[in-house]
């Protein structure tokens, strides 16, 4: 999924791209910047598609819902494209926040152009991933808390609390080391492998338990599931 970015059309001029200050009158009541996550959705009206690792960094991790949708929106584009037709800026940006293609193109970047022995840029680039995971690890546990939310909304409360005992382990490898499962690039089995009733789930997964549906269908309950833990669509409240 390749999230995209959008700048707020000012007289035919693109906040973020044409305009880097504006009045709030100007916005006539919208928002400068608006994300759009899913792939397929229409992009919104007034708005241009800004779209870049630079915008990305300068203004999505500011309006994105969580620091995991901005992140993984610059590494979609990094390994969309090809790192040598980067810029140097856009490659700084990229490696300061753990995109870089492979840590060896990051070492070498950073002892090409910032001159740093190859002891140096290793430790750099190892600080980096340690800020990442840091920072993801925390959206994880925002995005688990509204899992929590989410899904009473088609279980009653006895079996959301059931489901939520069930899983505790996979809950726990979910929020302290972001594994999600085997479709998701992890070496074992995570929490959407049971959702999904995938892996080593298969036949024994969340679509199998004797829970009743309150609204919707299963399908509608795991894509729920999905979107908030692995895309990071869902509405935040503030009392939360």
């Amino acid at each position: 999924m390749a999230s995209r970015l959008f700048g707020y059309d000012i007289s035919g001029n693109t906040i973020g791209v044409d305009i880097h200050t504006w009045d709030s009158a100007d916005l006539n009541g919208n928002e400068p910047f608006k994300v759009v996550v899913r792939t397929g959705d229409t992009a919104p009206s007034g708005y241009t598609d800004i779209t870049s690792i630079e915008n990305w960094n300068d203004h999505g991790f500011n309006i994105a819902t969580d620091y995991g949708v901005a992140r993984f929106a610059i590494k979609d584009i990094v390994l969309e494209g090809v790192w040598s037709g980067f810029t140097e800026t856009e490659k700084d940006i990229a490696i300061s926040r753990h995109c870089a293609p492979t840590s060896m193109d990051a070492i070498i970047h950073q002892m090409t152009y910032h001159g740093m022995s190859q002891p140096q840029a290793t430790g750099f680039v190892i600080r980096n991933w340690h800020h990442y995971y840091i920072q993801f690890i925390e959206t994880c546990k925002q995005r688990w808390y509204y899992v929590m939310f989410v899904v009473p909304q088609y279980l009653s409360f006895e079996d959301a609390e059931d489901l939520f005992d069930t899983i505790d382990m996979l809950i726990g490898y979910y929020n302290n080391a972001a594994r999600l499962g085997r479709n998701y690039g992890n070496a074992n089995d995570g929490i959407m492998d049971y959702v999904e009733s995938t892996n080593g789930f298969v036949g024994q997964g969340l679509r199998e338990t004797n829970y009743v549906l309150l609204q919707g269908t299963w399908d509608d309950l795991i894509l729920a599931i999905k979107e908030t833990l692995h895309d990071g669509i869902y509405t935040k409240y503030d009392d939360i």
